[in-house]
């Protein structure tokens, strides 16, 4: 079973994810300092090298996602305005998210060739909203908002690594929640990829550089909607200047009609959405949102300063995306 279990790891592993040449590592029958990877021994006794086998990394992520808006709804101080506010009377046109973070990730192999982590980030970012109302009457001027927050996310995940001399194959899969103070539940996120690339030497021992290129897979986990409450002063500060400004674009008959609506709203529900109270009124809304484009062709590449130093960069583009990552990881024996 020993040597079965040997033959597979020297078939799977001819060369290490980052493709050492087999030809300039010393082939040694010392023993395997640390713990893991499991099967370590084994694959030193062959003279294949492997990356040190914990890390600690932090890295800087920026996401920019366009988003589809299915189904919304809103009340005021308690009261469901749904009928008459949601996604149709609306308009959305655009929706952006956006968000720059600081990801903190801890790592280890397992076995040679599976790598496990944990993440934790701390995001700030914003949704920007563009909407073109219709109450029945034609459609309104386009309005626009942005929607500022922070939250902390975390989750965990796994990469599958291959080697085969210079060039090297992965794939990876991870499940992370963000939460915010904007909604009630965490916003759950899978994300899946799959890079190929080539390893280039260089003259210093333990030095080299690859590059990558590949796809990446992201959605939303949960097909339900999510909900949240907030003041509209919190989250939409000036909004009383951007009202007016798009108020004062509206022709007399798109701002008697809009007038009218916002009458017929504090007659029947008994508010006061006006002027001057508003901006104090809590919202509780409801919004159901996908991904319009949920891949991303993804290139970058990692400079390995040393056993224990790795720097890397990574960028991510589609029509409707856009993901950057750059960070350093540190490795040690465990």
């Amino acid at each position: 079973m020993r040597n079965l279990i040997s033959i597979f790891i020297l078939v799977l592993f001819s060369t290490q994810l980052w493709s050492q040449d087999t030809s300039t590592i010393e082939n040694d029958s010392t023993k395997y300092p640390y713990t893991f990877p499991i099967w370590g021994q084994e694959v030193k006794d062959r003279g294949i090298d492997f990356p040190l086998p914990a890390g600690i990394s932090v890295h800087y992520v920026f996401n920019e996602m366009y988003l589809g808006i299915s189904d919304f709804g809103m009340g005021i101080n308690g009261t469901d305005l749904s009928p008459i506010i949601n996604e149709q009377t609306l308009g959305f046109q655009t929706t952006r998210a956006y968000s720059n973070g600081i990801n903190l990730r801890g790592d280890l192999f397992t076995l040679p060739f599976l790598n496990f982590y944990g993440l934790f980030s701390y995001v700030e970012g914003g949704t920007e909203v563009v909407l073109q109302p219709d109450f029945g009457m034609g459609q309104m001027p386009l309005f626009r908002s942005n929607v500022i927050f922070e939250g902390i996310s975390f989750g965990g995940g796994m990469t599958f690594n291959y080697g085969y001399k210079d060039y090297f194959f992965s794939a990876d899969v991870n499940y992370s929640g963000t939460r915010t103070d904007l909604l009630k539940n965490d916003v759950n996120v899978v994300v899946s990829s799959l890079r190929v690339g080539k390893t280039f030497k260089l003259k210093k021992k333990d030095r080299f550089v690859n590059f990558y290129v590949g796809a990446m897979y992201r959605n939303f986990v949960s097909k339900g909607i999510n909900s949240g409450s907030i003041q509209i002063k919190d989250a939409l500060p000036g909004l009383d200047d951007h009202y007016q400004t798009w108020y004062n674009q509206l022709n007399p008959v798109q701002q008697k009609l809009l007038d009218r609506t916002i009458d017929g709203i504090n007659e029947e529900y008994n508010l006061d959405i006006g002027e001057g109270g508003v901006m104090n009124a809590r919202v509780d809304y409801h919004i159901k949102k996908e991904l319009i484009k949920k891949w991303t062709f993804q290139f970058g590449g990692q400079f390995q300063l040393s056993k224990k130093i790795w720097i890397r960069g990574e960028y991510g583009v589609s029509d409707y995306s856009k993901f950057i990552m750059t960070g350093i990881n540190y490795r040690f024996g465990i």
